[in-house]
């Protein structure tokens, strides 16, 4: 598939806007706006910037000079045939692209690392890295009844350095001590170590990766479920935590003392660079009969791995607010999307509603208000504000956290529901939170109502500022105030933003009537 130019009269080429907190420095030619496949920004230390979309097996790159110029169009070349892939990352490095691809080849899992010139879009390699053991036709059954964890990568990279690491998750390997190995890479992509993680103490039978973090050159550190089932001989659970530090072939392996025998839906990990400390979210269950998730944060030391603190978090703010205004029997019933390290230090957990709808035929989820809450180094919560909205996805079930498996990685597109969702920006100064919606909305959010979002027509981005102190923080539009009959909205799922240069990357959506393209643009929080 090729990008095709649409000549619209009323798009430009290049326009200087300015609003209250945006400031659009450039905007790219306009083509025609991707309906499938997935897709995703990158913005590279050459100043370049790539934009990718995935339909199928073919990907197609257009690379943007650092004067925002498109020089590069083209469709890289791949060599998987009819295999099924996955993208497991994609990420800049020495301004490279680089890209791991998951393949099941004859039911073995396997593993591939492009290399692309981040300057020309050449494909400079594509190297297998690794391979899982044969998956029998009837491992679906242990999948599926022995809550066998599915054999995957897991690909995570240092977000201010140079270095990742690929987690191959061997489920059905007969060794408990070798269903979980970490390789680390340096900025050269060689290897700098690996080793197997092993279960603590040799008490559990079961491990499931949960989540990393790559600390520069430092350590890569684990986080891991293990646990054991009353038909294994007992029902103890823990979450643990490993270290490969370089130049290591072992790890080394603690249990977590906190939601220890709670059957622990998933957890995320962050590293804080001002604190030097892991931050972790979890969300868990006293067992497996209750409905109700209870949600902790903790700080890690990753030297000792020790929990300095843990406790669970609640919005509570927010969710009087939600009271206020849509009554009492609707209290906040969000889990945590995302886990967010700020740049004093601080941290932000995002939250946000979600329900399942299933009939007969299909699967649809309702995304429902955001919560942010704000807490500092010590874990005592300086803020909580509330984001009403509501959004139908139309393409399948999102779980808890998937705001998080999206980050590093192509973002799916189809039925629109690209468009829904949010985006949280931490924009130097100021924290925003980016998403489509209908002008009215928000004056019928101040009498206790909203509209929820099937069609994004008529939809606009905006943006809330949270930085302060509001329970109910104000919004604007992002690309200003449209004339009659147009609208822009922001793919801001695929977007990307640069600290550095404090440059948002986004793709804007510009409708005129019937007509409608999309485009590149380039912004400044102000």
């Amino acid at each position: 598939m090729k990008f095709h130019l649409i000549i619209l009269a009323f798009f430009t080429i290049s326009v200087l806007v300015t609003n209250a907190q945006f400031k659009i420095i450039a905007e790219g030619p306009v083509f025609e706006e991707p309906e499938k496949g997935s897709a995703k920004i990158l913005q590279l230390k050459n100043g370049n910037t790539a934009f990718f979309l995935r339909t199928g097996r073919e990907f197609n790159l257009q690379i943007y000079n650092s004067s925002h110029q498109k020089k590069v169009e083209q469709t890289l070349p791949s060599d998987f045939g009819k295999k099924d892939l996955y993208v497991r990352a994609i990420f800049e490095l020495n301004n490279d692209i680089v890209i791991l691809i998951g393949v099941s080849e004859d039911r073995v899992p396997t593993i591939y690392r492009w290399i692309v010139d981040g300057t020309t879009g050449r494909l400079k390699s594509n190297e297998k890295l690794a391979e899982l053991s044969k998956v029998s036709r009837t491992a679906g059954y242990s999948i599926v009844f022995g809550g066998v964890p599915i054999p995957n990568f897991f690909v995570k990279k240092d977000p201010d350095g140079d270095s990742y690491a690929i987690i191959l998750m061997n489920s059905f390997e007969p060794d408990r001590n070798k269903r979980i190995e970490i390789i680390w890479y340096g900025a050269d992509n060689k290897e700098i170590s690996r080793a197997y993680y092993t279960s603590p103490e040799e008490k559990y039978k079961y491990l499931e990766y949960l989540d990393m973090v790559v600390i520069s050159k430092e350590r890569v550190s684990i986080l891991a479920y293990a646990y054991n089932t009353k038909a294994s001989g007992d029902n103890e659970k823990v979450l643990a935590l490993a270290n490969l530090n370089i130049g290591d072939n072992v790890v080394s392996v603690v249990e977590l003392p906190f939601v220890k025998n709670m059957l622990v839906y998933d957890a995320i990990a962050k590293y804080n660079p001002v604190t030097k400390r892991i931050i972790t979210v979890a969300a868990a269950k006293e067992s497996k009969r209750s409905n109700e998730y209870s949600c902790y944060l903790a700080c890690i030391d990753p030297e000792s791995k020790k929990v300095e603190y843990s406790s669970p978090i609640y919005p509570v703010k927010a969710s009087e607010m939600q009271v206020e205004l849509f009554g009492r029997r609707h209290p906040f019933t969000g889990l945590p999307q995302n886990l967010y390290i700020n740049n004093d230090g601080t941290i932000s957990v995002v939250f946000e509603e979600m329900t399942q709808i299933s009939s007969q035929y299909s699967t649809h989820t309702e995304l429902g208000n955001i919560a942010v809450s704000k807490y500092n180094a010590n874990g005592k919560e300086l803020s909580s504000c509330l984001i009403p909205k509501s959004q139908l996805l139309k393409s399948g079930a999102l779980s808890p956290f998937y705001l998080s498996y999206r980050e590093g990685n192509f973002t799916a597109l189809g039925q629109g529901d690209q468009f829904k969702s949010f985006a949280y920006l931490n924009g130097g100064e100021k924290i925003y939170i980016l998403f489509n919606d209908i002008e009215e909305n928000w004056e019928r959010i101040q009498k206790g109502k909203i509209t929820t979002i099937q069609s994004v027509g008529d939809c606009d981005g905006y943006y809330y500022n949270i930085s302060g102190y509001k329970t109910l923080p104000n919004r604007d539009f992002v690309f200003g105030k449209p004339e009659k009959r147009q609208n822009n909205l922001a793919l801001f799922a695929v977007s990307e933003y640069n600290k550095n240069t404090n440059v948002y990357v986004t793709l804007k959506l510009e409708k005129n009537g019937r007509e409608k393209g999309v485009r590149l643009v380039w912004m400044q929080p102000q």
